[in-house]
Formats: structure tokens, sequence, C-alpha cells
């Protein structure tokens, strides 16, 4: 494959900003986006549990992970959140069943509003975590983008493709035999893959991601996928950037420590006698 050089990325940044001002300082729009989850990397283990049960959890899971996002921008905010569902109620997770088992799943991305400046580098993030509101003030997190000249269409508009590796982890906690629960910490590359149009002169995107010279339309993580389904330029009722402010003010270290604790507090109460239980994630 073929990659951009640094300085070609730059002149694209720069030519997007030209191109922006071109459409001057009222320039904005709404985008629909819906995403989807593979599951072939989760397992799901239990005492009683047939392959059956646990590809038919799978599945349920997978349906619950179809959810449609709103992002709404200008040239330098967006506010990103999920459609209200009709049969859900909200955006407050998802669950599915098997057997007697009964799975809750945490909304993709974010529970509330996830709001960027790219002119600021400010993120902000309402989210629900254990039934606690938090607010994450943080700045938004740079990613080392590489440019290919590889192009395809989605919808109207003309994408480019762009990547980059991170190593992330996972954690599986396993329980059994009367132990308490063991967690191991597995690391995995992950190669993200987004799609922008330079059509659209922001640098915004789906969930927390942003920084390429266009909008981002699609983005892959190997699990997740975001794909824009509809896009709305300067719509005759303006578009309304409202700034989050529900719940405890925190950065995204201080979110993470009381994350890990809690969920092994939780982990550890869901062991029940001598049986086992086991989920994993992976890409």
């Amino acid at each position: 494959m073929k990659k951009r050089s640094t300085k070609t990325f730059i002149i694209a940044i720069v030519a997007l900003f030209i191109t922006a001002g071109l459409y001057g300082q009222n320039f904005q729009g709404e985008a629909t986006y819906q995403s989807s989850r593979k599951m072939s990397g989760m397992q799901i283990k239990m005492d009683g549990m047939t392959p059956q049960m646990e590809e038919q959890l799978k599945a349920q899971m997978a349906k619950q992970a179809q959810k449609e996002y709103t992002l709404k921008f200008n040239l330098t905010e967006s506010v990103w959140k999920e459609v209200e569902s009709l049969e859900g109620g909200g955006p407050s997770g998802a669950s599915a069943s098997g057997g007697n088992v009964v799975i809750k799943i945490a909304g993709s991305g974010t529970n509330g509003s996830l709001y960027k400046n790219t002119a600021e580098l400010r993120h902000l993030e309402e989210i629900e975590l254990f039934s606690k509101p938090f607010l994450i003030d943080d700045e938004l997190e740079s990613r080392e983008w590489e440019l290919t000249d590889e192009t395809r269409k989605i919808g109207s508009y003309s994408a480019q493709k762009a990547i980059y590796s991170i190593i992330a982890e996972r954690k599986v906690m396993t329980f059994g035999d009367g132990e308490d629960g063991e967690m191991k910490v597995i690391s995995d590359t992950v190669k993200i893959e987004a799609w922008y149009t330079p059509e659209i002169p922001v640098s915004h995107g789906p969930d927390d991601y942003w920084g390429l010279p266009g909008l981002i339309l699609e983005i892959n993580d190997g699990t997740t996928t975001f794909l824009c389904t509809k896009v709305v330029l300067n719509p005759e009722g303006g578009v309304n950037i409202k700034v989050p402010s529900k719940g405890k003010k925190v950065n995204r270290k201080e979110l993470a420590v009381i994350r890990e604790e809690k969920t092994a507090e939780m982990m550890k109460n869901m062991k029940n006698g001598n049986g086992s239980f086991r989920i994993s994630t992976g890409g």
C-alpha cells in the first residue's frame, strides 16, 4: 500500500482550512451514523452453557450493538450522541439473554453527549458508569494518521482512506473451583481504518475520532464499524452545538481507575459457589 508523506498530510490540512474559509464561518451540518459490531472474537463460558446457547447470545448481542448516532458540527466543534431507541427508550445500554443468562451491554462510545473542539483541543463527554454520572474533561487525543491514495465512494461523496495502529490492552477475568477471580491483561495490535471526504472541510468524525482533512464517513477498528448514512449541510434551522455539563468532572486517567476498581468489585460479586464464569472480548 502506498502511503503519503508527512509533508503531503500537512498540505492536505492546509487545503482543508483554505476550503473551510471559502465556505464561511457559519458552515455547519449534521451527519447520521449506524454502528455494527463483530462478535467473532468474543467468548462466553459458563457452567451448563452449550455452544448453541453461546452462539445465540452472540447473535443477540450483535443485533443489540446496531445503533444510530448523530454528529452535529461546525468548523471547529462537534457533538456526538446516540439516537434514542423507540424499543429501548434511550441509549442506556442493551441486553441479550440465553437460557438463564442475561448480559448487559453498555452503549458503544458514550451514554450521553461527546463534545469535541478542534480549535481548543478540548474533549467533554457525559458518561454513566455503574449508575453514576461523570463528565470527562480532557484534551483531545491526537492520532498519527497515515493517509493513503486509496479512494472509494460512500454515498455521493468521494472518500479517501487513512489508517493508524495502536497497541491496545484488554482484560480477561476468570472464576472457577472456588478461587478468587484472576485478571489477565492481553495486548493486541489494533489497526484503525478510516474513510474521510475532503468535500466536507471539517476535521470531525464519529465517536472520539477526528484529525483528518475532511469529515470521517466510515471508521472500523476491526470489531466496531461506524458508517455515515446521511449528511445534511447548512440545514435551514441551523445546528445547535450543546456543550455537555452533567456529572462529576474527571479526566480519562481518573475514570479508568474508577472503572477498574468497580469492575473488579462487580466481577467478584458475580462469583457463585464453585461455578465458573468467563467473558472475554477481542478483535
